[in-house]
């Protein structure tokens, strides 16, 4: 599957679609282990198909938190080491 069919996906269908590539792995890997696997490549690319809808889940996921809540302000941090820090507290 190529990445431009991923990216016009919704939500909701890119789950289902990991879901269905991880039940087609599992099936894969069991018929692997049974000896009935004809072709091995095949976990490979199934494999391969997983990863791309996760990273796609992940910038989907990752671009709505983005416009959903600001950044927050980054708190200024001490420059003095632990040493000095007790230090100052007793």
């Amino acid at each position: 599957m190529k990445m431009k069919d991923l990216q016009a996906l919704s939500m909701p269908d890119l789950r289902k679609k990991l879901k269905d590539s991880r039940q087609e792995l599992f099936n894969l890997r069991f018929q692997m282990a049974t000896g009935q696997l004809q072709n091995h490549r095949q976990i490979r690319h199934v494999r391969h198909d997983l990863a791309q809808i996760m990273t796609e889940i992940f910038l989907k996921e990752r671009t709505g938190r983005a416009r959903d809540h600001a950044p927050e302000p980054a708190s200024p941090k001490s420059r003095r080491g632990k040493a000095a820090a007790t230090k100052e507290s007793v």
